[in-house]
């Protein structure tokens, strides 16, 4: 017998306690593994912001040589929060991935919310389960960076908005308008793909209704140009997002430290990146194992079947505007899958209707196969289990085991105010995971004036491994690696030569100047 609509609604626990289930696996794990050295610097902020008292104009990371680490950076919210956790707590990793497994969790209550207001409560139900169970989302729902809270502010955004147009509720409005506004200042693309959407749900009459044609959306947009609202919705946010970046980057001028937002190193896209066919079917690749595979022909059949209705239209936009950020940074997307974690907002209640409308043409077709939806769903769910533990949570415990007992011998052996130098690249997850402050190296940089160059300005230590050139990429054997293990192993009998299994050291630089 088929469930009522209403009854759906009654089962939103569902989803959300599966959803908590699977971000709460290895919750207590270090910040090691896929995008470690982002997680890194935000885990940084976080304790500077709770040792160091700072305020939140004055976020701090760890590879600053003898300075302090002030960073140009997107707005801190994140790790100023989870600075204040610290605080009340002490310095827990778990901390910062619990914060982020509460944002994703309410995240999967606000896309079953936004399923109900723009499509129907069976479509929102699935929709929110896809959420809760795809790799993607997962993982990304637990790590310790800004994105689940980002995509918390970017769906309350929505749906808030959405209830202002039932309600004319100013406080709605109010509430879409800060989310908005917190949303681009974490990160500066939901000015694009979060503002197309709640562009195109203005231009509706209503969220349940149907399609507007392409006339009647110019005709809208004509309209909108003219009323001081929307203006006033999006200027203010483009204004208050200028003033932060705008002193964050005074902040990387005074400094030298920054994540590189302007320049040539910026990730931006170039001509040559949007005619490479390869990038693109890699990145479609990837995009489609983030939906478990089986998800992509759910999401056309979402698509298809919901392509004359407001609601389907509203997320088709999104779709278009995340095709549109993706261009504009293509080189980005393709280095931070984390990029395209925003997808999940239009994918999932399409991916919804889709499921709904398959079981219904399934059971209009009286087919003799009922276990085949199940079966179908069970597939899933199993691909996505699959990527999770090979593609993220394996990776997390490897390098675990690799770099964790290195952590705590420096947090032993030296001081908390001590400068260290990190042998791993660009990657500063050592130093977040060791706590201190210092510079950051490559094999083939080291050498004897260097290292008194370091020791002059206050390093005391040179750590690392001779395996690994970054924290997950290994170092090639060469003349690199072949010098700094002759460095640390040419006394006879030397304590610092690394030692198998994991080659890592920490060794005082006075002993390695010569």
């Amino acid at each position: 017998m088929a469930i009522p609509a209403a009854r759906w609604a009654q089962k939103n626990w569902f989803p959300v306690v599966l959803g908590l289930i699977l971000r709460l696996i290895q919750v207590q794990a270090p910040i090691l593994g896929v995008h470690s050295w982002r997680q890194a610097d935000t885990a940084a902020m976080a304790r500077h912001f709770a040792l160091e008292g700072t305020p939140i104009w004055l976020p701090q990371i760890d590879w600053s040589g003898a300075s302090p680490g002030y960073v140009e950076c997107e707005f801190p919210l994140y790790p100023y929060l989870l600075g204040q956790l610290y605080k009340l707590i002490g310095l827990h990793e778990w901390l910062g991935r619990g914060l982020s497994v509460l944002c994703s969790a309410l995240t999967i209550v606000l896309i079953i919310r936004i399923g109900q207001l723009l499509l129907d409560p069976i479509s929102a139900w699935w929709g929110g389960l896809f959420f809760a169970v795809l790799p993607l989302g997962v993982y990304y729902g637990r790590t310790l960076q800004a994105e689940a809270l980002m995509l918390l502010l970017a769906v309350v955004s929505i749906e808030r908005l959405l209830v202002w147009k039932q309600r004319h509720s100013r406080w709605a409005l109010l509430t879409s308008w800060l989310a908005f506004c917190l949303a681009c200042l974490i990160k500066v693309l939901p000015l694009i793909w979060l503002g197309i959407p709640l562009l195109m749900v203005q231009l509706q009459p209503q969220a349940i209704g149907p399609a507007l044609s392409l006339g009647k959306l110019i005709q809208g947009l004509r309209k909108l140009a003219r009323s001081p609202g929307p203006w006033l919705y999006a200027g203010s946010s483009i204004v208050i997002g200028a003033l932060w970046f705008g002193y964050a980057y005074q902040v990387g001028q005074s400094t030298g430290l920054s994540f590189g937002f302007w320049g040539n190193n910026s990730d931006r896209s170039s001509l040559s990146l949007l005619l490479d066919i390869n990038l693109w079917l890699n990145l479609l690749l990837r995009i489609s194992k983030h939906i478990a595979v089986l998800g992509v022909p759910i999401v056309i059949f979402g698509l298809w079947e919901s392509r004359r209705d407001a609601g389907g239209q509203i997320l088709a936009a999104g779709l278009l505007s995340m095709g549109a950020c993706t261009a504009v940074f293509l080189r980005a997307s393709f280095i931070h899958e984390y990029y395209q974690l925003p997808l999940l907002i239009f994918l999932c209640p399409l991916m919804g209707r889709g499921w709904q409308s398959l079981t219904h043409l399934i059971k209009s077709k009286k087919l003799n196969y009922p276990w085949l939806n199940n079966f179908y769903l069970a597939l899933i769910v199993a691909i996505s289990l699959v990527v999770l533990n090979f593609d993220y949570w394996a990776i997390e415990r490897q390098q675990a085991e690799i770099w964790m007992p290195l952590a705590q011998s420096i947090r032993k052996e030296v001081p908390s105010k001590a400068r260290i130098v990190s042998v791993t690249g660009s990657d500063p997850s050592l130093l977040n995971l060791a706590r201190r402050q210092g510079w950051l190296t490559t094999a083939k940089s080291i050498n004897q004036a260097k290292l008194q160059a370091w020791e002059t300005q206050g390093a005391t230590h040179l750590v690392g491994s001779l395996n690994w050139e970054e924290s997950f990429n290994p170092l090639s054997k060469g003349s690199a690696r072949n010098n700094l293990q002759a460095l640390l192993c040419e006394q006879p009998n030397s304590t610092y030569c690394p030692q198998i299994p994991h080659q890592t050291y920490l060794v005082p630089i006075k002993e390695l100047i010569r």
